[in-house]
């Protein structure tokens, strides 16, 4: 009974935890933090800056107070559609999550993006919306 409890709770969904744009912080500019629900705090940086399209970035993720297990981040364009560029971070250090990418080119020149941290922890699935811009 005690295995089929288990394999019962594995099969659950995930509670889907949504939260609002981190408005007040740019990526571009600075690193960014946000509380997370059950009193965590999440901390993302972009390297370097300014954000460049061609050349990587270094995605750096610092997550407190909440045991994550799977971090990734969506990057897609706020007033163009570049399509949805999802990269999985690795674990970096305890609490501490990293990875590279490049950002698709933007025609114009400058780009609005919204990356969006994906962190899966505590049977939820937590995500958290930033924006920045890049140049060429």
């Amino acid at each position: 009974m005690l295995a089929a409890a288990a394999v019962g709770y594995l099969w659950l969904p995930r509670a889907e935890v949504v939260l609002p744009l981190v408005a007040d912080c740019r990526l571009d500019r600075q690193i960014c933090s946000t509380e997370l629900p059950g009193g965590g705090r999440l901390e993302i940086s972009l390297a370097p800056r300014p954000v460049s399209t061609i050349k990587p970035i270094r995605v750096s993720v610092s997550i407190a107070g909440l045991p994550a297990g799977r971090v990734e981040v969506d990057f897609q364009g706020v007033d163009m559609n570049m399509g949805l560029h999802r990269l999985p971070l690795v674990a970096a250090g305890p609490d501490r999550f990293g990875g590279e990418t490049t950002l698709p080119v933007c025609v114009t020149g400058q780009m609005v993006w919204q990356a969006t941290v994906l962190i899966e922890a505590d049977r939820k699935n937590i995500s958290v919306p930033f924006r920045f811009e890049s140049g060429a």
